[in-house]
């Protein structure tokens, strides 16, 4: 995308918006946006919650010093802020379970503060946290609103739709959320999971609370509110929206997936490698990515993460990927306290994030968020190419739009766990040229191989590359 640019993401607030100019992220707010947020700023409730790493820092950017792309884009801001921009955007259909938990409580939290300031959140978006490594943090500057009493938190519904809903269902049925929010730009409707949720699940407390009564309220009088009625309703003292935010939190807090564990949890402890093999791999990647010194690794089909936290000691940021969702919470606990460079995600490599939202533009899509600098694809082309029936030259290809360096470890069709993939593929085939003079073929088309060592004791081979 051109730059500078107003950023696609921030359109759905009239009163303030984000402009990304190079390297520099810019907050602007309108004249009414600014009142509010000057307000704010001089309560000291925004630094105390930046000083805690829950929001984003900021800091004022002078009249006079405004850059050109401020002047063109937002000529009618009364007022802009500067943010340190993020190393990468994720979005809540990348997260894990507990990721998404850790994002709900965190904006329950700072609701929970504004309100015991005489603010509110006028909005309960994921979109609006993000992950800065294993850390969430709330970028939306602009959600703050004063609480006005008597009034209702307006953003419940969406809270209930955008993070509760999501959880409740893998919690409840098992079934990961992220393709339904994917596929569900404001959330999961309560009145779909109401339909899936068996009985016994309905009288349980956060489904009966917020689910259940709501989808049997809005089926009785929702059709048939008017605007007066609703004025009429009693009105709401601060304490009751504290103590809805306190039940919340505590429903949140007490929620577990139930998805059931997969083969691959166990992949780690047995990949199938001696300990020679492995202690070879991890030299190769060790010394690959001590002379390269990348900013960004990209890991795609981490697992539980052995080589993304190896590469946490060289970058300065690592996004890990796996499509199990399994592995990647468990990756999630693994570096929350200790890698806080390494950013797990839930991610397909065959069937990536696309660009999507408004336009096509309001999300973008993983290879619009490359390219990395360094990208490890370690046991994993046999899962693109044999399992995933993706041509290994296109794969090696789509390699070179998303990374300049990187490490491919080859796994031969002779290979046992390419050979029990072939199985489930008998008269189907692969494309031709997946051999090791194919894949070095497709490699020099884009890139020169800088080194390459096969494992001791096995058929796999690492090729260390760069564009």
């Amino acid at each position: 995308m051109r730059l500078p640019y107003r950023h696609p993401g921030s359109f759905r607030d009239p009163d303030s918006g984000v402009l990304i100019d190079g390297d520099r992220v810019l907050r602007y707010f309108s004249p009414r946006g600014a009142a509010d947020f000057a307000v704010l700023a001089e309560t000291g409730l925004i630094d105390s919650l930046a000083g805690a790493g829950k929001v984003v820092p900021y800091r004022v950017v002078d009249a006079s010093r405004r850059p050109a792309a401020v002047r063109e884009l937002a000529p009618d801001a009364s007022l802009v802020v500067e943010h340190p921009r993020l190393p990468f955007i994720s979005y809540p259909y990348e997260w894990s379970f507990d990721m998404l938990k850790a994002a709900a409580l965190l904006h329950l939290d700072i609701l929970k503060c504004a309100l015991s300031d005489g603010w509110v959140l006028k909005d309960a978006s994921p979109y609006n946290i993000q992950f800065a490594g294993s850390e969430p943090v709330f970028i939306d500057l602009g959600s703050f609103t004063r609480y006005e009493p008597g009034k209702p938190w307006a953003a419940y519904h969406q809270f209930c739709q955008m993070f509760l809903a999501p959880l409740l269902l893998q919690a409840a049925k098992g079934v990961p959320f992220q393709p339904w929010l994917r596929a569900c730009v404001d959330g999961i409707p309560l009145e779909h999971l109401y339909r899936m949720l068996a009985l016994r699940q309905k009288l349980r407390g956060p489904a009966l609370l917020h689910v259940v009564m709501p989808v049997l309220l809005n089926r009785l009088f929702g059709s048939t509110a008017t605007p007066s009625q609703a004025a009429q309703a009693r009105r709401l003292h601060k304490t009751d929206i504290l103590r809805l935010v306190d039940g919340l939190s505590a429903a949140v807090a007490s929620l577990r997936s139930a998805a059931p564990p997969s083969a691959w949890t166990s992949y780690e402890a047995e990949d199938g490698y001696d300990a020679q093999a492995r202690a070879q791999k991890l030299a190769f990647v060790e010394h690959a990515l001590g002379a390269a010194k990348p900013k960004m690794v990209w890991d795609l089909g981490c697992n539980q993460g052995r080589y993304s936290v190896a590469a946490s000691r060289h970058a300065e940021h690592v996004i890990a990927m796996d499509r199990d969702e399994g592995v990647v919470n468990a990756l999630y606990h693994r570096v929350r306290d200790s890698h806080r460079n390494v950013l797990p995600l839930v991610l397909d490599v065959t069937n990536p994030s696309p660009d999507q939202g408004w336009a096509q533009c309001e999300r973008a899509g993983l290879a619009a968020r490359g390219p990395a600098d360094f990208v490890l694809c370690l046991a994993l082309i046999h899962h693109v190419v044999v399992a995933g029936n993706v041509p290994l030259r296109a794969f090696v290809a789509w390699l070179a739009e998303v990374a300049r360096e990187g490490i491919l470890e080859f796994v031969p069709s002779t290979d046992p766990a390419a050979a029990r993939m072939l199985q489930w593929r008998r008269g189907v085939g692969l494309h031709p040229g997946y051999d090791q003079s194919g894949l070095e073929a497709a490699l020099r088309e884009h890139f020169t191989v800088q080194e390459t060592a096969r494992l001791q004791g096995s058929e796999r081979l690492l090729y260390w590359f760069r564009r």
